[in-house]
């Protein structure tokens, strides 16, 4: 069984759907139960099996509680996709306080949170943690330096949670996937704080879908491998 944050729309939506075709029992999160159901109707009218859970993953309970009722409805847990994500265009040196927050808390915060629950509630032999990051979290954008720095922090929690899990001789994989541009309600908030749309950016931005594969292909690697990081841009992203 997987747990996917974020699964109400976007990349979450996308690789909530793919666990699914693919067999796996998926639990999805997010605040809006009202496009969970709808998430979860297409996962089941296609064959699979999912349950929704409405959380708000800012609140310091909400990662034990998640994982406690997927566990109950769908039994043994093996994967956490932590793509629950806010990006607001705000700079270090003059962005708004609000925005930091809310960033921190949902970008940083809640995913590790949530993941030191999982691990917990991981088989003996280990799950998969995968974290959602992004082509932010390897070099700093213009103007979007607070997100950047939530995003260094994803990819500095994998490294550090990865280490930790060696050193107990847990067998746990953590992959981060990291893509640039994706057609997402997200990535359309964030150019908009820039005065920008996702097609002014003069190419065509990545597809839920195509990150939802990268996803699949950590997640399915054999058990001697370990996918650390994936970086994944549009053909025509520059930077």
């Amino acid at each position: 069984m997987a747990i996917v944050t974020g699964a109400s729309s976007g990349i979450g939506g996308a690789v909530a759907r793919a666990l699914g075709a693919a067999g796996i029992g998926v639990a999805l999160v997010a605040r809006r139960r009202a496009s969970l159901e709808h998430v979860a109707e297409e996962i089941v009218a296609a064959g699979g099996q999912a349950e929704v859970i409405a959380a708000d993953l800012r609140e310091p309970e909400a990662a034990r509680e998640v994982v406690a009722s997927a566990v109950a409805r769908l039994g043994r847990l093996d994967i956490l996709v932590n793509s629950a994500g806010v990006a607001r265009y705000s700079p270090v040196i003059d962005g708004d306080s609000e925005d930091w927050q809310e960033m921190w808390g949902i970008n940083v915060l809640a995913l590790a949170r949530l993941s030191r629950e999982a691990i917990a509630s991981f088989p003996e032999g280990g799950g998969h943690v995968l974290h959602l990051g992004s082509l932010s979290g390897h070099r700093v954008p213009p103007g979007g330096g607070f997100y950047a720095a939530t995003k260094f922090a994803v990819r500095a929690h994998a490294e550090a949670l990865r280490f930790e899990l060696r050193a107990r001789g847990d067998k746990t994989r953590v992959t981060c996937v990291s893509p640039g541009f994706v057609h997402t309600p997200l990535a359309e908030e964030y150019l908009q704080g820039a005065g920008k749309t996702l097609e002014s950016l003069g190419y065509e931005a990545l597809q839920p879908e195509d990150v939802a594969r990268c996803v699949l292909h950590a997640l399915t690697s054999p058990a001697s491998v370990e996918v650390n990081d994936i970086l994944v841009r549009p053909a025509g992203q520059k930077t």
